[in-house]
């Protein structure tokens, strides 16, 4: 702590003075009670796993007898480059309009009427601004409270308080410069039994933050502040992630819907083909009635499946605070490949994840609420200020002789509490220590929502490349099967099995493409909102509800 110097002859000031220059020694004193805040170090990969980094994992093919990832930890490379280190949260880089790299209108319409109109997107907002109050109302503490508080009063006095106190006559002699002069006279001592009082008081109050308290406080509500536009941010991404998977899923059910639609049409002619050999004596009845079934089964599976569009939709509605009946989705049938990823994901991305950032902030103002507990034990001191006018009589208030002032330290020390003082630290400190642990869960939790998304596009890539091969087997199957039967070879049961496989394959072809697609939503939501930098904001900045620049 550094000493205030004050002059020789200090204590020959005026009190007035002298009381002045104590503020300015409590300002010099530029001591906290409370640990400093470090950001704990974490355990952090040098690269992902999954990445498309040259040692990063490969699909198995399933014709080796060791797993690549059993050769691996045996071989303990997987655990070689992992390193404690400090996070920097970086969730304020802006993340762009990410779901643009999809090259889909309709998707960038919808994501951008989600930011005018969500309704949760609304709620937490609210959270931001009132975390951002807080931290004004922490620094009104490093400020003097001035008040005027002007006032009347009318009292009555007990009739039974000592006699001395109650208003009473007495008699005095009458002195002169020679002596008694035999002559009395009566006045009236003591208070009245009413008693009005009239105030215009101007008063002042400071409280000196010697200890560091009122700083912590600030810390504090700084870190909370930040940890709520986190979670804003967290919210805005969730949010925009969670539409941009409602709506691929919507995509590849339109392109399961259309394969419906056309093996129904093949079904359709199947059951011509069986009735008409029915009825020419060339198929039996059981021919017959399992190709009905196949159709109307077929159609049954159609119509649950809008059934599950139709959900999908209305969720969506939602997301876009709009009610589910006024929003209606055009079919738009799935096609092509997802984007592809850059060539290396570094793992240092993870610090833009604003779930990330909120953990660390609240670990922040934990620790910061340490110093507060800690301030707790040391006296405060107030200095008190206060002006004014005070009369009995409203006649008599704006005299000179009215006037009064006050000035003068308040200082108050804790001596007993009870335990309470103790157990608010021992609380603090056990808060911080959770928060450290939930903070590095989320980053665990963090690294493998990353690992998930990536290893989930790599091996759909995979599996959709085979199962490509067994959609063009399965349909040269059915056909086969077909010419078959018209040549009378085999009964309609083959055909039955071969067009049933022919279709789970494309429909299993059409799940594995959107799930290739909802995959990168996830790895997009897993980094913070995607892979590219772009340039800096201010954690502290206004979040603009109706800005589409920021995910």
């Amino acid at each position: 702590m550094k000493e205030a110097s004050f002059p020789k002859n200090c204590w020959e000031e005026p009190f007035l003075r002298r009381l002045l220059v104590l503020p300015l020694a409590l300002a010099l004193s530029n001591c906290a009670v409370g640990p400093d805040y470090h950001r704990p170090a974490v355990e952090t990969p040098l690269a992902f796993k999954w990445g498309n980094s040259p040692n990063a994992e490969k699909p198995s093919t399933g014709q080796d007898n060791v797993s690549i990832i059993e050769q691996q930890t045996a071989s303990g490379k997987r655990f070689e480059g992992i390193r404690w280190k400090k996070a920097l949260p970086q969730d304020a880089i802006a993340k762009g309009e990410w779901w643009k790299i999809f090259k889909d209108p309709l998707l960038d319409q919808l994501e951008a009427q989600l930011l005018v109109g969500n309704q949760q997107l609304k709620g937490i907002y609210a959270q931001v601004v009132e975390a951002r109050s807080l931290v004004t109302q922490s620094l009104s503490n490093f400020f003097p409270h001035i008040g005027f508080y002007p006032f009347y009063s009318r009292l009555r006095f007990s009739q039974n308080q000592p006699f001395f106190f109650l208003q009473h006559p007495v008699v005095a002699p009458v002195l002169s410069s020679t002596g008694p002069t035999g002559q009395f006279v009566q006045f009236q001592t003591g208070l009245p039994i009413y008693w009005n009082e009239w105030a215009l008081p101007l008063a002042a109050s400071y409280e000196a933050d010697i200890w560091g308290r009122y700083r912590r406080e600030l810390e504090a509500a700084k870190a909370s502040a930040q940890a709520t536009q986190a979670a804003y941010e967290s919210l805005l991404l969730t949010l925009h992630a969670e539409l941009a998977t409602d709506y691929f899923s919507i995509r590849y059910i339109d392109a399961q819907l259309a394969v419906y639609r056309y093996m129904i049409d093949v079904f359709r002619d199947n059951l011509y083909l069986v009735q008409s050999r029915y009825d020419g004596g060339l198929a039996n009845e059981l021919d017959l009635a399992r190709a009905k079934t196949d159709l109307a089964n077929l159609q049954s599976q159609y119509i649950g499946l809008e059934n599950t569009r139709a959900q999908i939709e209305n969720a969506i509605a939602v997301l876009l605070g709009k009610p589910a009946s006024s929003v209606k989705i055009a079919s738009n049938p799935i096609s092509g490949s997802p984007p592809v990823l850059p060539d290396y994901l570094p793992s240092d991305l993870l610090q833009r994840r604003p779930d990330v950032a909120q953990a660390e902030r609240q670990m922040a103002a934990a620790n910061a609420d340490i110093g507060v507990a800690l301030g707790a034990f040391f006296p405060s001191v107030n200095l008190l200020a206060s002006v004014g006018l005070l009369s009995s009589t409203v006649e008599m208030l704006f005299n000179g002789s009215s006037r009064f002032w006050t000035l003068g330290p308040f200082v108050s020390l804790p001596i007993f509490e009870g335990g309470q003082l103790v157990a608010g630290l021992q609380q603090a400190k056990a808060a911080y220590q959770a928060a450290v642990a939930n903070y590095r869960q989320g980053v665990l939790v963090a690294f493998q929502d990353v690992e998930n998304a990536l290893a989930a596009l790599k091996i759909l890539e995979a599996q959709q490349e085979a199962q490509q091969r067994t959609v063009a087997f399965a349909k040269d199957q059915f056909d086969v099967s077909l010419v078959r039967f018209k040549e009378g070879l085999v009964n309609y049961i083959e055909v039955d099995t071969t067009e049933q496989v022919w279709l789970n394959a494309q429909l299993l072809n059409l799940q594995i493409l959107g799930e290739r697609f909802i995959a990168t939503v996830a790895l997009i939501r897993a980094l913070g909102g995607g892979w590219e930098d772009y340039s800096m904001r201010p954690v502290g900045a206004n979040p603009k509800m109706k800005s589409s620049s920021r995910s």
